[in-house]
């Protein structure tokens, strides 16, 4: 448990139009994701020599592909900003988010950066269609 003050909230929308409350959690060292006063995501952090260690992001699994773990990881990233403190993204989907979206990048120090790495997405197949039988 964490005797730190907390880093805020802030608000964030899913594409698909869910509106989640995005708040520092200091007490239990997670940032989390509400949806009408639920926790649907969150995310794990610990302090570091003045950085903000992420862990691994989780959504639970009712609410799974739906945008929640961007729409957390975007919301903690504006806290982190705000709190003028830097991260060290542990977690391979956040690391993967920042990678992808440069407005992010600053806040890992040049000794995490290594840690930015795409992670590997299954590539949907466009009108492959396999059958169970043979044509004559």
């Amino acid at each position: 448990m964490s005797d730190q003050m907390s880093m805020g909230a802030t608000m964030r929308s899913t594409p698909g139009g869910l509106h989640l409350s995005i708040s520092d959690r200091p007490d239990a060292d997670r940032f989390e994701a509400q949806l009408d006063g639920q926790v649907v995501g969150w995310q794990p952090y610990r302090r570091y020599r003045g950085h903000i260690v992420l862990l691994a992001t989780e959504v639970a699994e009712a609410w799974r592909g739906r945008g929640i773990s961007s729409a957390l990881i975007d919301g903690v990233l504006e806290l982190v900003r705000a709190a003028k403190a830097t991260v060290a993204p542990r977690c391979k989907v956040t690391a993967d988010y920042i990678l992808r979206h440069p407005e992010h990048q600053d806040l890992v120090p040049e000794q995490y950066r290594s840690l930015l790495q795409p992670i590997s997405r299954p590539q949907p197949q466009i009108g492959h269609r396999e059958s169970r039988f043979s044509a004559p």
